[in-house]
């Protein structure tokens, strides 16, 4: 007997069942553009990029992306940004293209982050038209005002000719019931840049106070003061090399130094042509020069006041590419006349994609250091030590780290909700 029937016969009225025969739907599949966002040295917003491109869907790894967005900047002549987008399409999107853009200075947030997204908009257009809702895009072209075409910069009046200055102050402080400390910077700039020359004028001045107050209720106070200005011209020869020239002179309170003066001549070769320099760069650079010092106290070689030549010679590079980032430099330094008095350093930094998620961050500085003509005779006192009011002699500097980065999880989650950041945590 079917238990239905069992139910009825005792009286119960049985429930009614409704059972639901529809299928259900399959998932959907999200067909939106897979795309990785890699601004290595470049200020950009995520968020905005997630809100603004809604036919993009945003992976934490390149490996899951249909394609890599590469964003790097380069400091302009006038002191804003060449922005370049690379967009490197991976597998069945295979292909690469680039744009550039150019912001002013003192851009705001708001304004670079726009102008990003449009352009990342332009560049990511024919990739997403290769997906289902293609016909959802089109184009727009805003023309400019009483013009059919915007004029070139080569036919463009400059009444500045191509100078740019700058005067900027600035001043910071803090204090507490034992102690305080503020800093007053003061710097000027002008620069002239164009293809074929580059003139840079740079001054500044600071001065920085502490005061610290004892068990014993005495205040002591110190102060440090600095100044220098500097000249540079550099002439394009090539697409790959340059020659420069540089004058400057200065004090330093901290370096024992009343005044000083340096004029150097220098040559450089790029391995890569600087059209490339957003993206890459391998330097080999060498120069030659003279020195001047005039001590506050005799150094630690008895003397007051000296002239010595001095030659360097640097190897840097840098590479901005997908798989990661990579910065590096050797620098040796020696004053010819003495072959002891010379320094050696290595500075790099790297970020490197291992794998799906992992990436590797190293960064190391070091230094072999027997250069230091100005340090003054004598010992320095506790109070200069613990203060830093002056340099001390030191054979070698090290500093470095080393990191693992590893993400997981879900690799499309690029949900926008910024609510109670500010609480941290």
């Amino acid at each position: 007997m079917l238990p239905a029937f069992a139910g009825a016969q005792s009286g119960a009225i049985p429930p009614a069942t409704v059972r639901d025969t529809t299928v259900p739907a399959a998932p959907v599949a999200d067909t939106r553009l897979r795309v990785f966002l890699d601004c290595q040295n470049a200020p950009c917003d995520r968020n905005f990029f997630i809100a603004d491109l809604p036919f993009a869907l945003w992976t934490q790894d390149r490996f899951d992306a249909d394609v890599h967005l590469l964003v790097t900047r380069i400091g302009t002549a006038a002191g804003g940004g060449e922005y370049t987008l690379s967009f490197v399409g991976q597998r069945a999107f295979r292909r690469v293209d680039t744009l550039v853009t150019f912001l002013p200075p003192n851009t705001t947030d708001d304004v670079r982050r726009r102008e990003l997204a449009r352009v990342a908009k332009v560049g990511l257009a024919p990739f997403a038209m290769r997906l289902p809702g293609s016909e959802r895009f089109s184009i727009r072209y805003d023309a400019p005002k009483g013009a059919m075409a915007a004029p070139k910069l080569t036919s463009l009046k400059d009444s500045w000719n191509f100078w740019v200055y700058r005067v900027r102050a600035n001043g910071s402080g803090s204090a507490e019931s034992r102690g305080s400390n503020y800093d007053l910077t003061g710097t000027v700039s002008a620069n002239r840049i164009t293809e074929d020359w580059k003139v840079t004028v740079f001054g500044r001045n600071e001065y920085r106070a502490n005061a610290f107050k004892l068990s014993n209720g005495d205040t002591r106070r110190f102060v440090l003061r600095s100044a220098d200005a500097n000249v540079r011209v550099v002439r394009s020869l090539s697409d790959h090399w340059s020659l420069g020239a540089n004058a400057g002179t200065g004090y330093s309170e901290f370096r024992n130094t009343q005044a000083s003066a340096a004029v150097d001549v220098s040559a450089e070769y790029n391995f890569y042509n600087w059209n490339e320099a957003t993206s890459r760069q391998l330097i080999g650079l060498v120069s030659v020069g003279h020195r001047y010092f005039d001590y506050y106290q005799p150094s630690i070689f008895a003397v007051s006041t000296e002239h010595r030549p001095v030659a360097r010679v640097i190897l840097a590079t840098e590479s901005r590419q997908t798989w990661g980032n990579i910065d590096g430099s050797l620098r040796y330094t020696r004053f010819l006349h003495n072959a002891s008095t010379y320094s050696v350093s290595f500075a790099g930094r790297t970020n490197i994609r291992l794998s799906r998620g992992l990436s590797l961050e190293l960064r190391g500085d070091a230094a072999r250091v027997n250069d230091q003509l100005f340090l003054a005779r004598g010992d320095a006192s506790d109070d200069e030590v613990l203060t830093r009011q002056r340099a001390l002699a030191t054979s070698f500097r090290l500093s470095g780290s080393v990191g693992l980065n590893f993400t997981f999880g879900s690799i499309y989650n690029s949900i926008v909700n910024p609510r109670l950041d500010e609480l941290g945590g």
